[in-house]
């Protein structure tokens, strides 16, 4: 199939409706590989980004809150004379800005989504869940070896490392705010992904051709025999 055709079908099946996810798939039964049928279904999608600013006030007050909180919680643990009251006052007011903004801009994009099937799809929704994902297990996991490797020291007689009794409750609160932010982030993020969404790890399993979709019927019915026709070139 040729540039021209490509351009018309990702267009026509654009105008009827049909999201990205059931594109991959229509294209996938016509003989394409995965990998092309997922890059040319997210060119069906318009070049303007309408909820580019609500992805990424939500994102960004969600890692900020995130943050603000944990980092809060592990100042209050530490004795008051060895601790930095402006520290302390600088990520509650932090957290205080960022988690109701998060929620707020979490009930809007949720509202979003019910009302549009093509916002999940939104390049910045993916690319933004992802850099949050990412974030977070690097932040996560950088928390976690300094608390495991203070604990070691101090317990191998290193000079000028101890264990307090805060040392553990940190480490729970870190792993209490990183873990759930993270599966969010990259749940969220896979929801956007089409190849991922789209094809499923089985050729049974919720993308495999033929699963239902609100937006374009399924991946056998949603154009009839057109894809079947116009699609003779494996990709």
């Amino acid at each position: 199939m040729n540039h021209m055709d490509t351009a018309q079908f990702l267009t026509e099946r654009r105008n009827a409706g049909v999201t990205p996810e059931v594109i991959t798939r229509e294209l996938v039964a016509n003989g394409w590989s995965a990998d092309n049928a997922a890059a040319a279904a997210l060119r069906s999608l318009r070049r303007t980004d309408h909820h580019a600013l609500l992805y990424w006030t939500l994102t960004f007050s969600a890692g900020f809150a995130a943050l603000a909180t944990a980092s809060a919680l592990h100042l209050a643990m530490i004795p008051e004379d060895h601790r930095s009251a402006l520290a302390l006052a600088t990520w509650i007011t932090i957290a205080l800005v960022a988690l109701p903004l998060a929620l707020v801009s979490g009930h809007f994009a949720r509202d979003v989504e019910a009302r549009s099937a093509h916002a999940v799809w939104s390049p910045t929704r993916r690319a933004l869940f992802g850099t949050l994902a990412g974030a977070t297990a690097v932040v996560g996991m950088g928390r976690l070896l300094t608390y495991v490797f203070e604990a070691v020291a101090a317990l191998v007689g290193v000079t000028g490392y101890e264990l307090t009794p805060a040392s553990l409750p940190q480490v729970i609160v870190s792993m209490a705010v990183s873990v759930p932010l993270f599966a969010w982030a990259l749940i969220e993020w896979r929801r956007s992904n089409v190849l991922i969404r789209g094809l499923g790890d089985g050729a049974g399993g919720k993308g495999a051709p033929g699963s239902d979709d609100r937006s374009g019927g399924t991946a056998e019915t949603g154009r009839g025999g057109y894809t079947r026709g116009m699609f003779h070139e494996v990709h």
